[in-house]
């Protein structure tokens, strides 16, 4: 990927989410000087097998895809005049026709696309709830930066949570922030689990030196993020340590920092390792009440 963005690409449902999504690509695209492409996919799945079936017991008809397709294109139309006229290289439409993510991607592996961006929730919330939403299956499959809109813009990212773990992707994520948001505040924030701290207790150990051991732990870390910082530029960068469990720690940082976005590794576990253990990128998604954007590492990122 190229930094600044030479290419963006959106996707959209017509729903408000993808509506704002839309808006927050073409801010995008004016302030980077990048190319947009907005995307819109006719869904063919099993959903559409009941919908023909609807139709047929309704007596209406059939169900047309080229019929479709054309009224997608119209829409798709509006959707970019209302919405992308702010997009400062001009702005390209795509309709495709399968399932979403699968076509989102490899919408963005065909342009070169340098940023995906996409509304959190769309136009079918009970299915995204039974089926797993677009957003979270491109967790797996974007071959690039996925920026997740879900506050409609316009608004700059002015206060930037920055989650780490001091992996490579998360080193790779800071870095992606720093290039993008060159103006941002960004808060470094670390939350951590002694190993032992459970079986301490099992064994009888008093409470004051499990504190010790957290205060020791705690210091440590501190550390680390303070090298971290020193890479960003001066006062731009604060940093926070706090024992938990780190989703919750990072839904209380988003709540006590009024965090405009945060910026988090997503390291590219398997639909099945995600379904059964969770992530902690998933879970921000999830629950974030704030724009996301999920920074895949080059050796994790799907090749086309």
């Amino acid at each position: 990927m190229e930094l600044p963005p030479k290419q963006i690409v959106c996707a959209t449902d017509f729903s408000p989410a993808g509506d704002a999504a839309v808006r927050r690509a073409a801010l995008a695209s004016a302030r980077y000087g990048a190319r947009l492409a907005v995307v819109h996919v006719v869904p063919s799945s099993l959903w559409d097998d009941a919908g023909q079936w609807l139709a047929d017991l309704a007596g209406v008809g059939s169900v047309d895809p080229e019929q479709a397709r054309a009224d997608a294109r119209r829409q798709l139309a509006r959707v970019v005049e209302e919405n992308a006229a702010g997009a400062k290289a001009g702005c390209a439409t795509d309709v495709r026709y399968g399932r979403p993510a699968p076509q989102i991607a490899a919408a963005a592996r065909e342009l070169g696309a340098d940023l995906l961006v996409v509304g959190a929730h769309g136009e079918h919330p009970v299915r995204d709830l039974m089926m797993g939403s677009t957003a979270q299956k491109l967790l797996r499959m974007a071959p690039c930066p996925l920026l997740v809109v879900k506050r409609p813009p316009p608004f700059d990212y002015r206060t930037v949570l920055l989650p780490t773990d001091f992996s490579a992707p998360a080193a790779h994520a800071a870095e992606i922030a720093r290039a993008l948001l060159p103006d941002a505040h960004f808060h470094l924030v670390h939350a951590f689990e002694l190993p032992y701290d459970g079986l301490m207790r099992y064994a009888g150990v008093n409470e004051a030196t499990v504190q010790t051991y957290r205060a020791a732990a705690q210091a440590a870390l501190a550390a680390r993020l303070a090298e971290l910082a020193a890479d960003f530029r001066t006062g731009s960068a604060t940093t926070h340590v706090r024992h938990g469990y780190a989703p919750k720690r990072i839904d209380e940082w988003i709540v006590e920092l009024a965090v405009d976005l945060v910026v988090i590794a997503a390291h590219g576990k398997s639909e099945l390792e995600a379904a059964f253990l969770g992530s902690v990128s998933a879970h921000v998604v999830q629950t974030a009440p704030c724009d996301v954007l999920l920074v895949r590492d080059s050796a994790s990122a799907p090749r086309a």
